[in-house]
């Protein structure tokens, strides 16, 4: 797993943005459950195999010791790139959506 480029960067927080409000800090500092948490855990994207993941700081220093190619997943996959550079948000990225959105939706 390596860090988001700028690019990528900047193309995941635009669309992330659109359905959790203006402030990143929500989503990179919220624990990913509901509840409040005395302690919350700091968040970041990792990108492998075309797919972006949404992996607390802790399990991302703990994974270091295992090389990509033994490396499935770790993490929420929320973010797909295709082939021609667009991407999609996944099914679970809900979850993410869900603590942080700004307005709420019925999905059936």
């Amino acid at each position: 797993m390596r860090p988001l480029d700028e690019a990528e960067t900047t193309v995941v927080f635009e669309k992330l943005l659109k359905f959790t409000g203006n402030n990143p800090k929500n989503i990179v500092e919220s624990p990913a459950h509901e509840g409040p948490d005395p302690n919350p855990d700091r968040y970041c994207f990792r990108l492998q195999k075309n797919r972006v993941y949404y992996v607390s700081e802790a399990l991302v220093k703990r994974a270091t010791n295992i090389s990509r190619k033994n490396l499935v997943a770790m993490g929420t996959c929320v973010v797909r790139f295709t082939h021609g550079g667009k991407f999609h948000l996944t099914v679970q990225c809900l979850g993410l959506l869900a603590v942080n959105a700004k307005h709420k939706v019925w999905l059936k």
